[in-house]
């Protein structure tokens, strides 16, 4: 009896992590991504940064009401030391149009919570995640999935929209 309950636990065990993405699938949404937003903690800087096609912005945006004005500074992956000039951006407009700039034909965006977002006094991902769904649902035909990261990996994946 109980080799035959500690089988049907292991086949329910085995069935229910099959449901979830596999960590290659999780890899693979994330680079369908034509741009990703990483919401994580930056110590001692107020400015978001966008490297390639991800902006890493900074999760003390996400915990006040509004979450402009926000500045962004666009980094060469190469050269991530070399200053640039900083966007002021005021609006969700202004936002998603700095955006359409760095990728032009952007409609598959990628939320990232990184593991230290949670750092900040005040964070709470759901609302910094109803925040930027409100704004990328203007983005017509555009799909929109969440991502998690720990410890540098993606860890798991939902689609919101």
């Amino acid at each position: 009896m109980k080799k035959l309950a500690l089988a049907v636990l292991s086949v329910v065990s085995l069935a229910l992590m099959a449901c979830g993405p596999s960590k290659l699938e999780i890899q693979e949404a994330s680079t369908q991504s034509d741009v990703l937003l990483e919401v994580r903690q930056v110590l001692n800087d107020s400015i978001s940064l966008f490297v390639g096609n991800t902006l890493y912005l900074n999760s003390k945006q996400m915990i006040t009401d509004d979450m402009y004005p926000l500045l962004v500074s666009t980094r060469d992956p190469a050269e991530l030391e070399k200053p640039t000039a900083t966007d002021i951006l005021n609006n969700d407009e202004e936002f998603l149009n700095y955006l359409r700039r760095k990728a032009p034909d952007f409609v598959n965006v990628g939320i990232v919570i990184g593991e230290t977002a949670y750092n900040e006094i005040g964070f709470e991902e759901k609302d910094a995640v109803e925040k930027l769904s409100k704004i990328f649902k203007k983005v017509q035909g555009g799909t929109l999935v969440l991502f998690h990261e720990k410890a540098g990996e993606l860890t798991d994946m939902k689609k919101l929209y």
